[in-house]
């Protein structure tokens, strides 16, 4: 995580547009060229999940926020049931809120639960 909000701050700010897809569209190129399958904009039952990585051993929910916080982010993955979707699945799971800040143009809040 530090990694990644080192590279946001490398950024210019003035092609960022709307903040919450270009933090979603960055992190989406940057985890398929890692070689990871990515969904963004997974639907459930209630709701959507911003970004899921899923590999043989681990399935990460993603939900990004702007100018809120991490544990914001996180609540609404337990609010919305998101994790449910992987409920009987056997890997293990981890649930990742993401805070990105307008002002500072980087991630500055993250908590990873799981």
């Amino acid at each position: 995580m530090t990694r990644l909000s080192d590279f946001f701050a490398t950024g210019d700010y003035q092609v960022m547009g709307r903040l919450e897809i270009y933090l979603q569209n960055t992190l989406n190129v940057i985890f398929n060229l890692m070689g990871l399958y990515v969904e963004v904009e997974r639907h459930t039952t209630n709701g959507r999940m911003d970004m899921v990585i899923q590999t043989p051993q681990y399935v990460y929910i993603i939900e990004l926020k702007i100018d809120q916080t991490a544990a914001v982010a996180l609540q609404q993955i337990e609010d919305r049931g998101y994790a449910n979707a992987f409920a009987g699945d056997a890997r293990k799971l981890f649930k990742i809120g993401i805070n990105f800040s307008s002002e500072k143009k980087l991630i500055d809040d993250w908590k990873i639960e799981g």
